[in-house]
């Protein structure tokens, strides 16, 4: 990919367009390219283009400093993309990348290893044990070990960047705000020892973007088409971590949880497989890797959709815990179904889906 089309890249990351999601689904199927949209009034038109000058200033003022400080500006096509084909994900046009994204190629298999940020030091130990185990241990099928993918975040997601550089692993950190003004402040000193382990940091936003919730939502999209194997160690039942155990499952990738907190035990009532520790963790992503990878779709008859069980509680009233209590006596009784993704669909009322 060319230069100019990068820079036309970050252009129509910076500008107005309403068709954006129609638009990144032709530049992946490779119909269009940025250029030709730029330089094509009718494109521009078609997809609801509208280039200011501040778009085109803050992309060349991008363009510059990514270039001063070492970031490299990712494409799809491009070899070092981190992210892979993933059902209902809408990849960007474009990745900052800050560190060595070409680690790609090495570690074959990789892990996201997420959870609670005001986690315990239970959780903490088990994740960082975890992430030790995972990228100093040499995975069956892979030539090297696997690599850790968090979110860089205080709690569960700093101590699984920690444990895979105490094994001298690679790790990668997709953060909700721009690589150069990483979040939070406080993990900078980590950031910069994943960079120089030969780990990366990523961001789809900014370069110096400040954090934001849908960025945060996004990222966590991102690390779970990233990732062939997702792992949540601790998490609340409004964590963050929920978002990609869930991404994850809509595009086929396997979900660990270990139990004891709300957020893994409604997990594991949605269908994600259990451990307790690395070792045990270990043994089964790689016996699971020797298996055929089922992908979790939603079937397209009578019994699709359904809702997540904090939707039915706030639609019925009931607790959460009274909700996932009657959802485990409607499934033995045959009158509720789970689907994939996590969604539960009530056979006796049907206008719930």
């Amino acid at each position: 990919m060319t230069d100019e089309e990068r820079l036309a890249r970050l252009v129509l990351h910076h500008a107005k367009m309403g068709e954006r999601a129609r638009f990144a689904r032709d530049l992946a199927d490779g119909r269009v390219s940025a250029r030709e949209v730029l330089g094509a009034p009718l494109l521009r038109e078609d997809y609801r283009v509208s280039v200011s000058k501040d778009a085109e200033g803050r992309a060349r003022g991008d363009w510059e400093l990514a270039l001063r400080h070492g970031v490299r500006v990712l494409a799809p096509g491009d070899l070092e993309w981190p992210l892979r084909e993933a059902d209902g994900l809408r990849a960007p046009g474009i990745l900052y990348a800050w560190g060595d994204p070409a680690a790609a190629a090495r570690p074959r298999r990789r892990v996201c290893l997420v959870g609670s940020r005001a986690a315990t030091r239970w959780a903490v130990e088990l994740t960082r044990a975890c992430a030790a185990s995972l990228a100093g241990f040499r995975l069956a099928g892979a030539s090297d070990a696997a690599c850790v993918v968090s979110g860089g975040a205080l709690g569960v997601d700093a101590a699984a960047h920690e444990g895979a550089l105490v094994a001298k692993g690679i790790t990668w950190v997709f953060l909700g705000s721009g690589v150069l003004a990483p979040y939070p402040a406080r993990n900078r000193g980590l950031f910069e020892r994943v960079r120089s382990a030969g780990g990366c940091l990523f961001s789809a936003n900014h370069l110096y973007g400040t954090p934001d919730k849908g960025y945060f939502v996004q990222r966590n999209a991102f690390m779970a088409a990233c990732a062939q194997f997702v792992v949540v160690t601790e998490a609340s039942s409004i964590s963050g971590s929920l978002h990609t155990a869930r991404f994850a499952r809509a595009a086929g990738r396997p979900v660990w949880a270990c139990p004891g907190s709300a957020g893994c035990n409604r997990l594991l009532l949605e269908g994600a497989r259990p451990f307790d520790d690395p070792e045990k963790l270990v043994a089964d992503i790689i016996q699971y890797g020797n298996e055929p990878v089922p992908m979790l779709v939603e079937p397209k008859n009578s019994r699709s959709g359904g809702h997540f069980p904090e939707e039915i509680a706030a639609m019925t009233g009931n607790t959460l815990t009274e909700v996932f209590r009657k959802l485990q006596i409607g499934e033995l009784n045959g009158e509720v179904v789970r689907m994939p993704g996590g969604r539960y669909l009530n056979l006796d009322h049907p206008e719930w889906s």
